[in-house]
């Protein structure tokens, strides 16, 4: 069997030996050496390399040349070699010459290695460290052989005149030796330069260029790396190669049994050896972890014709960008609009673009080229390149943000396909159950991981969009010259500006993602959703139309927002963009609170010397005018708050990172502090204005409906459809949640999931519906200076859970009782108001909420709550009696007189 395929291998060369096209090739690649030595500085031989390839098409196809020949010269010479393995021809070589023969492998393996090392990038780089390594590794003579053949770290003088010189010289004598000849025949040779050139002129050579976190070595030699991956002892692989070497010089003199034994376990070797370069080549990324996503192997070989008319006279024409030689700005040099950090003259357009930035014809250049660099799908090779930020594109993968995580375990448990609402969940593995789909008919969009396909600023139709949705600003200028290319041919213009990347994230950038669910952006701006459509709409003063078409009503703004504060005043780089952690739901991630800015005792500090290196870079950017360097810390993550600071007087101060205003933080009120009952309130169960709150809704499938997938943005057939019913903006509802160590907050809540589902009509057969009543934690982002008054909590039905109506304290004789009219009908599924989360004075023994942790207030609570409520039936909550009874209710109740007439419970 293997006789036959070699002989195949062997006639597709019918006109020469293996051996002839191996010297064709050597002669092929000397000369093209010689011609290539005279512009190569080995002073600096990555720079030179790249101004070969950019300055002269010629002089890149000369260079593809010598590397492509050198390719052949290998493999025929190993064809060759083979030959000697055909146990039924007669051996003809002298010992003497034998021998050399097979050290002359090493050396044609040492100019291979040598010629890869002199292009002096980062796969060179990382392959003569191994090498060195495993050299360094020999015991006795390990040190000298580097000293002899490697010479020292960072000078390739020594490398490269054993590459032109001592080593090609030996392979010449031993290829004179063997074959009696230096030279091929005219037809042999003028096949083989036809081949190179017709490779040369199609596949460069590889280079690489500087950005790529994936560094091997050339494909010869990955299938090593692997081996050396896996062995503890990698100086072991040298003995595995001599024995190699020894069992090739011992092969002829075997008698036919043993020589066909050996023969086949050299190729058996062979197999295996293939089979471990095709993992190390396909399979393995950065820091040789695994990759599975074998199509996206970045192979050095780009097929594209290397003709060009241009040539560069002056190297100056060609910039050098972070010590690398870039060809795009010999044409783009006129860009405007960039952030100081993202401006070409700083980090080149390779940095975000990817390209080839060693080609000077506009296809060869723009040959793999990232658009639209920043999504999540490609930032490991845009944003978070080595020299970047490599450290945030591995957080953000992690991030809430990005995952969904908590959307997706909160719909799949509604849906009945897990047992909790917990655990931890990526959008992007959604499947095609019946929650799967539902999300992605109606919420996949919102995740950073959605790529941004089109060129443009983010407005409020725009979602996802990776490091672009927070960081992309278009200028006037930018938005012209885009409207003007959506009009004109692309080569009719010559484009001038280019949109920024920065730290001026607006509120705009939030609103997208933000305007839906749970509404905070459109909270925060005083805006709530009415189901009012356009054409309804007459009086616009009170109104306001979202780009998607959604009808607004204006009610009352944050107090934040009032005073010209914007969302990343508050909220950090590290909430945001995630901290290499990942979260089952948002309040997990989310590390800002109110008390970290409004607080009464002394408040832990942090130097800038003591900060980490991205809040650094961050005051770095900024510029603050800071009047001290004692910035606040987050008390849940100890990280700081860089837009705030403590003064000399140790007032706090926060500065809006936009505007630059100073806003002063002020402590909390003294009502918020005093006493010990109110201990367990959240500040939002008090300041939080109202909150956005639906009922009634119902959910089911129509197969024949088409729709957009939201996770593979397509339109497919088949749609969950999802009918609302009544909108509400009125305070939230208070509820509890407990942490696993027994400690419970109270905490506002809004109706999450007061649905029904119709799943059968996704299985296409009758089912009883699915019924939830869950709510869910929720931060208004309505925040108001003046809190709730007492009577708005402990006196309305809603705050407690029983939904809207009519609550009142009824006195009969000298007992009180409290009693519930609600305003809306039961629900025919489980008989509570529509409106509601628990029964009057109703025990809740089931999960009531989207979170494990959660929950309503007890019987018990309820009571407690109605009892003080009972007394402000008769005393405001300001009154001296009630502000007097914070400190100790029940010893208040203790002494009541007798016109007091608390409530009895049953």
């Amino acid at each position: 069997m293997m006789r036959k395929l070699f002989s195949k291998i062997k006639s597709l060369f019918f006109f020469d030996t293996f051996g002839a096209l191996s010297i064709a090739n050597f002669l092929i690649c000397a000369v093209s050496g010689i011609f290539l030595a005279i512009p190569y500085d080995v002073s600096n031989p990555y720079d030179s390399i790249s101004l070969i390839m950019i300055s002269n098409p010629i002089g890149g196809i000369l260079r593809n040349a010598h590397y492509w020949s050198a390719q052949f010269f290998l493999i025929f010479s190993l064809l060759h070699l083979w030959d000697y393995f055909n146990i039924d021809k007669d051996f003809r070589l002298k010992k003497g010459v034998w021998i050399r023969v097979v050290i002359s492998i090493i050396f044609i393996f040492y100019v291979m290695l040598s010629g890869f090392i002199l292009k002096a990038d980062a796969d060179s780089l990382q392959a003569r460290r191994i090498i060195e390594a495993l050299i360094v590794g020999i015991p006795f003579i390990g040190d000298l052989l580097n000293y002899l053949f490697i010479g020292p770290e960072g000078n390739f003088q020594l490398i490269y005149v054993h590459h032109i010189a001592t080593a090609s010289i030996f392979i010449a004598i031993i290829i004179f030796e063997h074959a009696r000849t230096i030279w091929a025949k005219l037809p042999t040779l003028f096949a083989g330069l036809f081949i190179v050139l017709l490779f040369s002129i199609f596949f460069t050579a590889p280079l690489h260029d500087g950005l790529s976190s994936i560094v091997k070595g050339p494909w010869y030699f990955v299938g090593f790396q692997e081996i050396l991956h896996w062995l503890t002892h990698p100086a072991y692989s040298l003995l595995f190669i001599l024995s190699l070497l020894v069992a090739t010089y011992y092969f002829p003199y075997f008698k036919n049994n043993k020589a066909r034994i050996i023969r086949k376990i050299f190729f058996i070797l062979f197999l295996a050896y293939l089979t471990l370069s095709i993992i190390g080549y396909f399979f393995r990324g950065e820091n040789w972890k695994w990759s599975w996503e074998f199509w996206e192997a970045q192979t050095p070989f780009h097929a594209q014709m290397m003709l060009s008319d241009r040539i560069l006279n002056e190297v100056t024409e060609i910039p050098e960008i972070m010590g690398k030689r870039e060809s795009c700005l010999v044409c783009h040099d006129q860009m405007e609009g960039f952030s100081p950090a993202h401006d070409p003259k700083a980090i080149g357009c390779v940095s975000c673009h990817q390209g080839n930035p060693f080609a000077i014809d506009k296809n060869q250049a723009h040959h793999a080229m990232i658009l639209i660099p920043g999504n999540l799908a490609d930032a490991n090779r845009s944003c978070g390149t080595a020299d970047c930020h490599p450290n945030i594109a591995n957080r953000i993968h992690k991030s809430i943000l990005n995952t969904m995580s908590g959307v997706v375990s909160v719909d799949k448990f509604v849906f009945n396909e897990i047992e909790s609402p917990e655990g931890l969940y990526d959008v992007k593995d959604l499947k095609q159950s019946a929650a799967d789909n539902h999300l992605r008919d109606l919420c996949a969009s919102c995740h950073l991981g959605n790529p941004k396909s089109e060129t443009g600023q983010i407005t409020q139709m725009t979602y996802g969009g990776g490091c672009n949705a927070c960081h992309l600003n278009y200028s006037d200028a930018a938005l012209i010259e885009l409207n003007q290319l959506k009009t004109n041919p692309p080569d009719s213009i010559k484009y001038k500006f280019h949109p920024s990347l920065s730290l001026n994230i607006s509120d705009d950038h939030c609103f997208g993602c933000h305007s839906r669910s749970g509404r905070i952006a459109t909270n925060f701006k005083g805006l709530y959703e009415t189901k009012l459509e356009e054409a309804e709409v007459r009086d616009w003063e009170s109104y306001t139309l979202l780009e998607d078409k959604r009808v607004f009503t204006k009610v009352s703004d944050d107090i934040h927002h009032q005073r010209g504060m914007q969302c990343v005043d508050c909220h950090t780089s590290y909430e945001t963009m995630g901290d290499g952690i990942l979260h089952q739901h948002k309040e997990d991630q989310m590390q800002v609170q109110c008390e970290d800015c409004h607080f009464t005792d002394v408040k832990e500090t942090i130097k800038f010397a003591d900060l980490d290196a991205e809040s650094k870079k961050i005051l770095e950017i900024r510029k603050y005018s800071m009047k001290s360097d004692k910035y606040l810390k987050l008390e849940k993550s100890g990280n700081p708050i860089t837009n705030s600071f403590i003064d000399n007087l140790g007032i706090a101060h926060l500065i809006s990172k936009n505007q630059n205003k100073l806003l002063p933080l002020k402590p909390p009120s003294v009502i918020c502090t005093r006493g010990d009952a109110h201990d367990d309130l959240s500040c939002g169960s008090c300041h939080t204005a109202w909150a956005p709150q639906c009922i009634g809704c119902h959910n089911n499938f129509e197969k024949d409906t088409p729709t957009y997938d939201l996770l593979d943005n397509k339109m497919i057939k088949g749609a969950w459809i999802e009918y609302a019913g009544a909108y509400f903006a009125d305070p939230p509802t208070l509820g509890i949640a407990e942490n696993e160590a027994g400690k419970r907050k109270i905490q506002t809540f809004i109706p999450g999931m007061i649905l029904s589902i119709d799943k059968g009509s996704y299985k296409g057969k009758k089912e009883k519906e699915l019924f939830h009543r869950l709510f869910a934690p929720a931060s208004g982002h309505t925040t108001m200076a003046k809190g709730r008054t007492c009577e708005s909590c402990h006196n309305d039905p809603l705050a407690i859970g029983y939904g809207r109506g009519e609550l009142k304290y009824m006195i009969k004789g000298h007992e009180g009782k409290w009693e519930f009219k609600p305003r809306f009908a039961p629900n025919k599924h489980d008989g509570l108001p529509e409106d509601a989360w628990i029964g009057f004075l109703e025990e809740a023994t089931d999960l009531r909420a989207t979170r494990i942790g959660m929950r309503p207030f007890s019987l018990k609570e309820q009571q407690n709550i109605l009892t003080v409520g009972s007394c402000l039936t008769c005393h405001k909550g300001d009154s001296e009696i009630m502000q007097n009874s914070l400190s100790d209710f029940q010893q208040y109740l203790s002494k009541i007189s007798a016109k007091c007439v608390p409530p009895v419970w049953n």
